[in-house]
């Protein structure tokens, strides 16, 4: 309900609708304690009938929302905060872009478990447009601190990838949606992918590959601390994936410049070696 001012029984009826009933005296008391215990400027007001957040005055709303949708301590973090309301000043988290549409993961949860169809606005970046999509939603993924969703638009018969920081206006209808064997099947394939590159319409018989990478003992430690992708093996200095090749695994081998060798497959290693090549093209002089 972010950038909406709901009022007291809209806001009974949504809490109604995922299992908290409450009468509207506890729902002022806990207004309040919302208000005192996270500092939060919650504001109503009259002309619109209904509650906001002035997030201008509130302490770090981004920083809230993050642990409270994302944190499974988010318990100890938020009594923290009520003994200690500056303890925020000693977290350090990305910029804030990374924190815009976590507010839609448990709405989109519950619409991806009880197969419901959604509606939303969807901003194009590039156009600075936005467009209107009513999707069937299958799966919520994270990647580089940001969240997407993957989901099914049955007009055009196809899936499609969503940042959930680009969508507004979530609705989620009364509308069941059947959730077929072969779409299902279709988005387990992106547990083999790194990253969010992966058109099924256009690749949809994307074969799961090999792929070994020789590091240097510098990186092969690193990767000992944070793999790559959940396939990864280690043997040695030998770093063994199992996935679906998109651009997004070569842009990250090329990240790591001088530490990294591709031993196989053959098609990848010629490719990454190409692309090193047009590079050091741009250096001739």
């Amino acid at each position: 309900m972010q950038g909406d001012t709901p009022s007291m029984e809209i806001i009974r009826k949504y809490l109604e609708a995922h299992d908290c009933l409450i009468t509207p005296r506890t729902l002022q008391r806990d207004i309040a304690h919302i208000r005192s215990d996270l500092d939060l400027d919650i504001i109503y007001d009259n002309e619109k009938n209904g509650y906001y957040i002035n997030s201008d005055s509130s302490l770090d709303l981004p920083k809230i929302l993050y642990f409270i949708n994302l944190s499974e301590s988010s318990d100890v973090v938020l009594q923290s905060l009520k003994d200690k309301k500056d303890i925020l000043q000693y977290l350090s988290i990305s910029p804030n872009t990374e924190f815009k549409g976590i507010e839609h993961i448990a709405t989109l949860l519950q619409a991806i478990r009880s197969n419901l169809v959604i509606q939303y606005q969807h901003l194009n970046y590039e156009k600075q447009t936005t467009k209107t999509y009513t999707a069937e939603p299958y799966l919520l993924k994270e990647f580089a601190g940001r969240w997407y969703l993957f989901a099914y638009i049955r007009e055009k018969g196809s899936f499609r990838t969503f940042g959930l920081d680009r969508i507004s206006e979530l609705t989620v209808t009364n509308t069941r949606f059947e959730r077929e064997s072969q779409l299902a099947e279709t988005v387990s394939k992106f547990n083999n992918v790194y990253g969010l590159v992966y058109e099924p319409e256009q690749n949809i018989n994307a074969s799961i590959e090999e792929v070994q990478l020789r590091f240097s003992p510098l990186m092969i430690n690193h990767l000992s601390a944070l793999p790559l992708h959940i396939s990864q093996r280690i043997d040695e200095d030998i770093v063994t994936l199992h996935i679906i090749i998109n651009p997004e695994i070569e842009n990250k081998i090329l990240s790591y410049g001088e530490h990294v060798e591709v031993l196989s497959p053959q098609s990848l290693r010629k490719k990454i070696k190409q692309r090193l090549s047009d590079t050091l093209k741009r250096y001739d002089t």
